[in-house]
């Protein structure tokens, strides 16, 4: 029965049975418009109980895109009557949320499976509610709970923007979003509006931040360079270093990838670091590449009606017929079941969990889980951008065991969450120097080197950027990490003409030099305004000497040496190799440089397997460094340098 059954013994009376064939026919829709509507709700709302970690997401997320699909091509086909004000009177902000929703779900499918896909679709639907104005007219409702779904509408197409480095569209939103926050202030005086203007801060600090080390053009915009992993033929900013051929090695991939981020003073928007932002865009391939190699459909994709005749005059969103089969029938997405094997999904990059601030019991889980989820053939890559903690006497008493003594890195403290921007470096400096006592507030949430041992028994890829770092150059003694383990240590201080510029309130020298060596070239040195041809020189020295440092690489990896067999198994995954690289590209470019010839050892990046003195001394890379140098115009900067 629906709820206008109830009507039908009066209405019937004053309509004619054609009349009332459509009065029960527009009942039904109003009907399964509401279950259906209902339904997506109640899915969408138990999202947030899915377990964070395990593949028992992936059959709830199937079921809520099935709904949401059904839900959005039935108010699509049937809009005249929803909106009509005799039967529903739906609403274009009502409207605008059901898309708002699918949104999320294609950014949260994102996070689950790190497809850059599922981001553009994310940002499709977002921009098709900003076009088609869907959310104008909340203020005219009087209702601020309208008002802050508006705000976080834009909150969330803000942040798909970032990760697609759409910083344009970013710097529109803000304004957009500035206003909106001024008015929704002025006209309902709510108490939250000080949060408000805290994200605002938030998002515009981290945006200018990270375009604070672009390099620019002659006439003052930025060249772009890829964040990502481009495996195209012929690229010109990200070539894909060749893979070893030495002894017989089983390829392995990155399959886990867990990134965590607790540096006091460095900027972030929501729970996404600088650091954490750059190491994110790193773990992922461009689009293109993702897309060309995709197994399944993807979700419904909304389109433009190509008719003409749709609701909102040819400009509404439709959902692709044979899209929204494959969700219904191959498990959204890319997810495919097998017959006694439940879901698995074809991925392309790595599966990436993003921890901001754990707690050392949430880390450890979190690594745990990652590390039982591993297949044959695969790594765990651990990623900790974090203030250290080292005891004030690192000297071990006669009683220590394990490497407790050095210290460690840590990964949530006491201190309340505030803008980056008011957070002092004393805050931070104060944590680093905490005395290692069993009663130290900081010394709980503390990862040790001896934390990871247990991990060290399946393939472990660990990049520690910290002020204490070489802690964990302890963990090559254990016998698993002298095989399966491969760790890159940042510099644990710097020179002291880099530590205002290079300091990790703007994100850490090391972590940039991995995600994007031209860039980090910048922080060292200053740069000229370049024209089209001069960037076409310096692109070209940037791309020889990313080759040279992958070929010693591979050369290191095809050796007997020690630690070949560990460099020649993680050397086969490209994520990996392109790490590998821009260190030894990293520790060449650091050797050379006028601020680090007489700087502590401490200014200078670590690896274990430790890369040979031989290759940073290698003419073809020492060849290809003075070409990086002449193009860029920075000899001067270089000691030795010609």
């Amino acid at each position: 029965m629906t709820p206008y059954d109830s009507w039908l013994p009066s209405r019937r009376r004053r309509l004619t049975p054609f009349g009332y064939c459509l009065w029960h026919e527009c009942c039904f829709l109003v009907s399964e418009f509401h279950y259906l509507l209902e339904k997506s709700q109640q899915l969408f709302a138990g999202l947030r109980d899915l377990p964070p970690t395990g593949r028992n997401w992936q059959p709830y997320f199937h079921r809520t895109f099935e709904v949401y699909t059904k839900l959005w091509k039935y108010q699509q086909q049937h809009r005249a009557t929803l909106e009509s004000t005799n039967n529903y009177g739906l609403k274009r902000w009502e409207i605008g949320e059901i898309a708002s929703k699918i949104g999320q779900l294609y950014y949260h499918y994102y996070l689950r499976t790190s497809e850059t896909n599922y981001l553009h679709e994310s940002f499709i639907f977002y921009t098709a509610i900003r076009d088609r104005h869907y959310f104008k007219d909340v203020l005219e409702a009087k209702s601020s709970a309208l008002m802050i779904k508006k705000l976080r509408y834009y909150a969330r197409f803000i942040v798909v923007c970032l990760l697609l480095n759409k910083n344009d569209v970013i710097r529109t939103l803000l304004d957009e979003l500035t206003a909106l926050i001024d008015e929704y202030a002025s006209t309902f005086k709510p108490t939250d509006s000080a949060e408000w203007n805290v994200v605002l801060s938030e998002i515009t600090v981290f945006l200018e931040s990270e375009e604070q080390h672009h390099i620019l053009s002659t006439n003052g915009t930025p060249f772009m360079l890829p964040n990502r992993l481009v495996t195209a033929p012929g690229n010109e900013a990200t070539p894909l270093p060749r893979p070893v051929s030495g002894g017989a090695v089983s390829p392995v991939r990155v399959q886990e990838a867990i990134l965590v981020g607790n540096y006091q003073n460095q900027i972030k928007f929501s729970e996404l670091t600088l650091d954490m932002y750059r190491m994110l865009q790193s773990l992922e391939r461009g689009p293109s590449a993702a897309g060309a190699q995709q197994a399944a459909a993807p979700p419904p994709v909304p389109q433009k009606n190509p008719s003409g005749n749709g609701p909102d005059g040819g400009d509404a969103m439709q959902v692709d017929d044979d899209a929204s089969k494959a969700s219904t029938n191959a498990a959204v997405a890319t997810a495919t079941k097998t017959a006694g094997q439940g879901y698995h999904l074809h991925r392309d990059n790595p599966h990436k969990y993003l921890l901001y601030r754990p707690t050392i019991s949430q880390l450890l889980m979190y690594i745990a889980t990652a590390f039982k989820d591993l297949a044959d053939h695969s790594v765990l890559l651990l990623y900790v951008s974090a203030d250290g903690i080292k005891p004030k006497d690192a000297t071990p008493a006669p009683s220590a065991t394990g490497t407790h003594h050095l210290g460690g890195v840590v990964t949530a403290t006491p201190f309340p969450r505030r803008l980056a921007s008011s957070v002092s470096t004393a805050d931070a400096a104060a944590a680093a120097d905490t005395t290692d006592a069993p009663d130290a507030p900081v010394a709980v949430n503390c990862l040790y080197p001896d934390d990871l041992v247990p991990f060290l028994r399946k393939p472990l890829f660990l990049i520690m950027d910290s002020t204490n770092s070489s802690a964990y150059a302890a963990l090559q003694h254990s016998a698993f990490a002298q095989r399966h383990c491969c760790c890159l240590l940042s510099p644990t201080e710097l020179p002291a003409g880099l530590a205002g510029a290079a300091g990790a309130e703007i994100g850490n020298l090391f972590t940039l030099f991995l995600h994007s060596p031209l860039r980090a070239l910048t922080v060292l040195c200053e740069f000229s305004p370049f024209d089209a041809a001069m960037w076409s020189n310096l692109t070209g020295a940037y791309v020889a000497l990313e080759t040279v440092a992958a070929d010693l690489v591979a050369n290191v990896a095809d050796s007997a040496g020690p630690g070949a067999s560990v460099l020649r198994t993680f050397a086969t995954d490209p994520f990996l190799r392109v790490f590998l690289a821009r260190f030894v590209m990293m520790r060449g470019v650091l050797a050379r440089h006028a601020l680090f010839r007489d700087a502590p050892a401490g200014c200078m990046p670590q690896s274990f397997p430790a890369i040979p003195a031989a290759v940073m001394q290698a003419k073809p890379l020492e060849d290809a460094l003075q070409q990086l140098i002449a193009a860029a115009g920075i000899a001067s900067q270089f000691a030795g340098a010609a």
